[in-house]
């Protein structure tokens, strides 16, 4: 037979399962700042047409003192047109046709707002559930045993 615990006890229970909800919603919620890309104004040197096979305008950077050229992961761009990208984590090594460069428009910053939403609905979805099975039990110890009527019985 399992010993009843206090309501201090189950309080104190519920405290600690509402703090790690609320810890987990936090750290989920929180941006992602661990890789922090480049940022750079480039120069678009070379369009490209939307409709070839090749369709990566050329762009033109500088990094530090050196200049360096890059293909754009876009097409339709003017020519002399300012355009700022964000620059691969890895870019050393290899020649300057395979350094590939995202707009900065088009980057993600951090975790979409809908992902972190429904990473902090989901913890708190555990959160009432586990209550709703404490008050469950606690329901079920508090109620006496009620005696069956047999049918029949005069």
């Amino acid at each position: 037979m399992a010993v009843p615990r206090s309501p201090a006890k189950w309080a104190l229970v519920l405290l600690v399962v509402g703090l790690a909800g609320v810890a987990a919603a936090g750290a989920l919620w929180w941006p992602d700042t661990a890789v922090r890309a480049e940022r750079v104004e480039a120069t678009v040197t070379a369009p490209a047409s939307c409709g070839g096979a090749d369709a990566y305008d050329r762009v033109e950077f500088t990094i530090g003192d050196e200049k360096r050229t890059a293909r754009l992961d876009g097409c339709g761009h003017s020519p002399d047109e300012k355009v700022e990208v964000v620059l691969p984590v890895d870019r050393e090594g290899g020649g300057e046709d395979d350094l590939l460069v995202q707009a900065a428009a088009s980057t993600p910053v951090g975790l979409p707002f809908e992902d972190r939403l429904a990473a902090m609905l989901l913890c708190l979805s555990g959160l009432a559930g586990g209550l709703y099975a404490y008050l469950l039990t606690r329901r079920s110890r508090s109620a006496p045993a009620q005696p069956t009527a047999v049918a029949g019985a005069a």
